[in-house]
């Protein structure tokens, strides 16, 4: 199993929260954790797995990203006493910029982290506004050339006056809209209508 996780590198702090699920029961961790993977690590990591974590980093002089990576680590090391999983993890580090020689560095980067029939884990909640994107253009790669099992996650929750509302966490599921981009990546229309016919019936399944 290989891990990806995007780690905040700006000031504000990082909440607890439990966070609802919906529609995939077996996911429901039901204990607050800062990072909405280790909810789900908690519910599918086996003491057999080996698991790589990669943690993505924007650089910071002011040392927050490796603040709240410590976090991540203290978090899962403490989920993962009770299960015994063998768990690695690294950190890939990028310039504080967005351009596209470092985007293109970052993507290498995580292409470089693949291995053939993974089974990965992304959550794209924090982080530099570039990941998410990037990490998608990674994970075609993955689906694609590797053979992995893709799963894609976020966590959310709802504000008021600047706080976060009580008992609004959520755990988000990219995961079917990752294999739908997939899907219509293999799609050949004459035309662009053809094509909204075609995702109309894909969608309505």
């Amino acid at each position: 199993k290989i891990i990806f996780v995007n780690i905040p590198h700006m000031n504000g702090k990082i909440e607890e929260l439990v966070r609802e699920v919906g529609g995939n029961s077996g996911l429901e961790y039901g204990e607050k954790t800062y990072y909405p993977i280790n909810g789900v690590l908690a519910k599918t990591l086996e003491k057999n797995d080996k698991v790589r974590v990669v943690l993505l980093q924007k650089e910071d002089k002011n040392g927050i990203g490796d603040k709240n990576a410590e976090l991540f680590k203290a978090e899962l090391n403490r989920i993962n006493q009770i299960i015994g999983a063998s768990v690695e993890c690294k950190t890939l580090k990028m310039p504080d910029n967005e351009e596209r020689k470092t985007q293109e560095y970052m993507l290498q980067a995580i292409v470089e982290e693949l291995e053939e029939n993974a089974k990965i884990y992304a959550d794209i909640t924090f982080g530099a506004k570039s990941f998410p994107i990037i990490i998608f253009s990674a994970l075609n790669f993955a689906e694609r050339f590797f053979k992995s099992d893709i799963n894609i996650y976020y966590g959310d929750a709802k504000f008021k006056d600047g706080k976060i509302v009580e008992n609004s966490g959520k755990l988000c599921d990219l995961t079917a809209l990752f294999y739908l981009n997939s899907i219509a990546n293999t799609i050949e229309c004459k035309t662009g209508e053809e094509s909204k016919i075609i995702l109309k019936k894909i969608l309505e399944g």
